[in-house]
């Protein structure tokens, strides 16, 4: 506890004890005491929450417990603050994520950069929302089968962050392991000086996640994740209590909470990767972006059936299946993106840390309670349970895991059929065509659809895992053309469901109503889509091509459609009553929200292609010049609409700002200045170089920049021009390329005098010469030949220039055994200008998307208002 630990380190010879300076060991056993009692505490809630379904005797006790679960957790999260902000290098989290160069605005990023930070963020999360919801059901009798779900789920996320070892298998990872006792440093060479900590450094964060949205987006889509914790939990306990209609009108608002704020969390992260990410647009239907949107879609579906059961009753197995269904598909994207099994298919997802089964565990066991809880036979209830244990414990043993998961999990399915036919309510009446009820559930079942072949495309690596498949996975343009039936759909039924009364409309009378949104929607999205689509397009477009024109003509009109029909029937049917008008207002965001993606992104326009004589090629194949433009310093060139000119830098630290200046062209054609952007790299010493985009925003446009090659060398005006810079050394192959700043040089050949045997019989002169071939940015070939010359053992370099580019060439040195040799090159400073390779897009309406994000949140947010207003009221109406 003074500050100083001893580790002992023994051999075959000698036993050696170090005692290490400056190492803050308190602080790891504060922090593990908080982890441990976390677990304890949400264990021993959720023993309490359940006794206390059978006795209310248990409750005091039950909450107690869950206070000091949430104690913990405040606990740990003000211990690792402490170790973040005062850089306490000796934790391998500290190391990972934080270094001395970090502004302090980035520790909250740190926080929750890591593995063990983001579950630690969810505990949170679920924490806050538990106490709310406990205070909320303190006089209900729905308090104690609720919680008990909650518990379970905080038993799991606590055991995310353990740290122990039960036998060889390691449980959770925890924030507070010395750097010391991790096994690819244990043996390192500074590990075991004392004094280590002295000049050690942490590795901070990953340059793309130091930016503001990394503050604000992580901590708001994880909220997002915790609130589909209480609907989940009010659906649990529905089977559990066998009461599957009460729970619905108290979970309703929860449900609304959860669809606001992860809908808000993934459209922050669809602006954070069009902003900051240079992933040039919003949304690229990356793996982990998918498995945040799939449990949002599917809590869409639960919070509109329950509606449905709200007015009418029924809907009543379909409202727990979408409830339970948002959860556990979070649950199944927490174990996609954490157990490193999407390592090669998305740039967002953890590695893997050794907790693939342990979260395989988590999500197995929420299938098993809610398949349990479904069975009212307790034969048949203890049979499945037991089955299960033995099914496992089976595959542990003897493997064949694949097998006994898809055998668990037929079995499962069969045992919720049977007992949704046999146990569950069945509504009497069907439901009428022309009803909202009946409108309201095909959207739901939309929704759910849509998420079911969004889930399977996902999960493509998982199945080639699983059966040694070595399917593809799907790109950005099939999982668009899979998903625009279910928006078209989706589209008509926003647009005309809430026309229809509960139970049974006059059709005629409903069409009367749509009739006139519809023909506007027709004839004013023709007038749009035929320029947009099909003036110039359509004609010289594939079979394929052409149905995508097809289906974005289709769905600009249906949007519209939507827009236009909610709008009426808020102005014409509500009178304009914003209270009640949360469902049409968050109708017309959603619609807002596909019409600027659609418009955005399949008219999106590459400004950037190359108007100079350099050629962009020559920087490797990702570097076509019909999306890329070469700009030299000083130089103005042609970029579509624009005239553009590279300016130069200017270097605040690690991070280069290039400035490029935009010329419009005025009424007599001369160039007029128009604005300047700063596309920035990142050139951090650790992790490489990032490129962080920059963006002018106009009313019906965005210009979208960002630097893809850039010189990256300090500004030198003050240096003779015709001096060398100092040489770099590389070391290659044959067939390796060498990039200068002017210049590719591949590594061609090498050429002999001798063979070893005869210089070594001989004694005579050696000489090796390395072939270079250089390409300059035209295309132009120029070639060196360096010596490596060996006279009487004393090597020799022969150095050679290439003139025109600038380049001096030493061949120093062979590496005999691994084939390579060691060569350094020289560059002059007036070698080239300064120079930039840009690619810039321009994004048509894309602030279209932007107001229905803003649309969409407002219209959810008078949802939710008006739920609680209403359940308030009848909770005074009946006394409680």
């Amino acid at each position: 506890l003074g500050g100083n630990a001893r580790l002992i380190i023994a051999d075959n010879y000698f036993m050696k004890e170090i005692q290490y300076i400056g190492e803050h060991i308190w602080l790891g056993k504060l922090g593990n005491f908080f982890l441990i009692l976390s677990f304890a505490a949400a264990f021993i809630a959720l023993i309490g929450f359940y006794l206390s379904t059978k006795n209310k005797e248990y409750l005091k006790f039950a909450r107690s417990a869950f206070y000091t679960h949430a104690f913990a957790v405040i606990g740990i999260i003000g211990t690792m603050f402490f170790m973040l902000v005062n850089h306490y290098y000796e934790y391998q989290y500290a190391w990972k994520h934080s270094n001395n160069e970090m502004p302090m605005r980035y520790i909250l990023s740190c926080f929750w950069e890591g593995q063990e930070g983001s579950f630690l963020l969810w505990t949170f999360w679920n924490v806050i929302l538990g106490i709310i919801l406990q205070r909320s059901l303190k006089k209900n009798d729905w308090e104690a089968p609720v919680m008990a779900i909650f518990s379970l789920a905080q038993v799991f996320l606590a055991s995310m962050i353990l740290g122990l070892y039960v036998g060889a298998y390691k449980i959770g990872s925890s924030p507070f392991l010395l750097l010391r006792e991790l096994p690819e440093y244990a043996s390192m060479p500074f590990i075991q000086m004392p004094n280590y900590l002295a000049k050690l450094n942490g590795s901070g964060l990953n340059p793309l996640l130091m930016n503001y949205w990394m503050t604000i987006h992580p901590p708001t889509l994880f909220l997002g994740f915790a609130s589909t914790l209480p609907p989940f939990a009010f659906a649990i306990a529905g089977l559990w209590r066998r009461k599957h209609d009460e729970w619905q009108q108290i979970a309703l608002p929860w449900t609304y909470f959860g669809i606001l704020i992860l809908g808000v969390g993934i459209l922050m992260g669809g602006a954070w990767a069009y902003e900051a990410l240079s992933f040039g647009g919003f949304w690229a239907w990356d793996p982990v972006e998918n498995s945040s949107l799939v449990p949002w879609l599917v809590l869409v579906g639960a919070g509109h059936v329950m509606i449905v059961n709200k007015n009418k009753g029924g809907s009543l197995f379909t409202t727990h299946l979408l409830a339970i269904g948002s959860f556990m598909l979070v649950l199944y994207s927490t174990f996609l993106t954490r157990s490193g099994i999407l390592g090669n298919a998305s740039v967002h997802a953890f590695t893997d840390e050794g907790m693939q089964g342990q979260l395989v565990l988590y999500v197995l066991t929420f299938l098993l309670l809610c398949v349990a809880l479904l069975i009212e036979n307790s034969l048949l209830r203890m049979s499945y349970i037991v089955g299960s244990l033995l099914l496992t414990f089976f595959s542990i043993l003897y493997g064949g895991k694949t097998i006994v998961l898809c055998s668990w999990i037929f079995i499962s399915s069969a045992l919720t059929v049977y007992c949704y036919n046999k146990y569950f309510p069945k509504e009497k009446d069907e439901e009428e065509l022309y009803s909202r009820e009946f409108w309201m559930f095909l959207g739901a079942l939309t929704l759910l659809l849509s998420a079911l072949v969004l889930t399977y495309f996902t999960s493509i690596p998982v199945l080639n895992k699983m059966f040694g498949s070595k399917k593809a996975p799907m790109d950005k343009a099939d999982f668009t053309m899979w998903m625009v039936p279910f928006t078209l759909l989706l589209m008509i039924l926003i647009a005309a469901a809430q026309f229809l009364k509960y139970k049974k409309s006059n059709a005629k009378e409903f069409y009367k109503k749509l009739g006139l949104s519809f023909i506007i929607s027709v004839l004013f999205g023709s007038v749009c889509v035929v320029p947009l689509y099909f003036m110039k397009d359509f004609s010289g477009a594939t079979g394929l091509h052409q149905w995508n024109l097809i289906s974005y003509a289709l769905l600009f009109i249906f949007g519209t459609f939507a827009v236009l029909a909610n709008s009426d029937y808020w102005l014409r049917i509500l009178k304009g009553k914003i209270s009640k008008a949360g469902a049409s207002v968050a109708h017309i965001g959603f619609a807002l929200i596909l019409i600027g993606a659609l418009v955005s992104t399949s008219k999106s326009v590459t400004l950037s292609k190359n108007t100079s004589s350099k050629k962009t090629e020559v920087f490797g194949e990702g570097f076509s010049g019909q999306e890329n433009i070469y700009l030299q310093q000083g130089d103005t060139l042609p970029m579509g609409p624009y005239l553009v000119t590279y300016t130069g830098k200017e270097i605040h630290g690690i991070d280069f700002f290039f400035k490029v200046n935009y010329f419009t062209k005025d009424a007599k054609g001369k160039p007029e200045f128009a604005f300047q952007l700063q596309p920035k790299i990142q050139d951090n010493p650790r992790m490489g170089r990032a490129a962080d985009p920059d963006t002018k925003h106009f009313l019906n446009r965005d210009i979208y920049t960002h630097v893809t090659i850039a010189n990256m060398n300090p500004n030198m005006d003050t240096i003779n021009k015709d001096a060398y810079i100092t040489p770099k050394n590389y070391i290659g192959h044959v067939g390796d390329t060498i990039f200068a700043e002017n210049a590719i040089i591949i590594i061609d050949s090498l050429k002999s005098n001798l063979t070893q045997a005869e210089y070594e019989k001989n004694d005579s002169l050696l000489e090796v010469t390395v072939v270079l071939k250089a390409y300059d940015v035209q295309g132009k070939i120029f070639w060196a030949h360096p010596k490596y010359i060996i006279k009487k053992n004393i090597v020799i370099p022969e150095t050679d220039k290439i003139e025109e580019l600038g380049l001096k060439f030493s061949f120093w040195k062979i590496n005999p055994d691994e084939g390579s040799v060691e060569i350094t090159m020289a560059e002059k400073v007036n070698n080239t200008k300064d120079f930039i390779v840009m690619k810039a897009v321009m994004f048509p309406y894309i602030n279209v998307l932007w107001i229905g994000s803003i649309t969409m949140a407002i219209g959810t947010l008078i949802a939710i208002i008006e739920r609680m207003r209403k359940i308030k009221i009848h909770n005074s109406n009946h006394g409680g």
